[in-house]
């Protein structure tokens, strides 16, 4: 799984590095991202990531869980609550993976994003 989410992660990140200078900056985010391209590279590569924190492998993330992917993401941990608690709508102490997709797919496409909203 390591592998798998490096080499998704990898992809994406050559794909919105324009002039692959190793580094991505927000022009070249913003230039580069939309709904076709989070649906065929990004969503692929933070499913993965998605998989490595779900320790228990039953398709949704704890919150302990949930705040470690934030990290591992460069979130920091103060506004994961937040996060947290806009995706877990039912009040179970989970969050989907389908749910998380779909609220950062929102985000980056500037359709509503509770999650995203929370975090930035």
């Amino acid at each position: 799984m390591v592998l798998a989410a490096h080499a998704t992660g990898e992809r994406a990140w050559a794909a919105m590095d324009a002039n692959g200078d190793g580094v991505m900056t927000y022009d070249e985010y913003a230039a580069w991202v939309d709904a076709e391209k989070f649906d065929t590279i990004c969503k692929f590569a933070l499913a993965a990531l998605f998989a490595l924190a779900d320790a228990d492998e039953d398709g949704a993330l704890k919150r302990a869980e949930f705040t470690a992917l934030r990290q591992a993401l460069g979130n920091g941990w103060d506004n994961a609550d937040a996060a947290f608690d806009a995706l877990d709508t039912d009040g179970d102490g989970l969050v989907g993976r389908d749910a998380y997709l779909a609220a950062i797919r929102g985000y980056v496409t500037g359709e509503d994003s509770p999650m995203g909203e929370a975090l930035y």
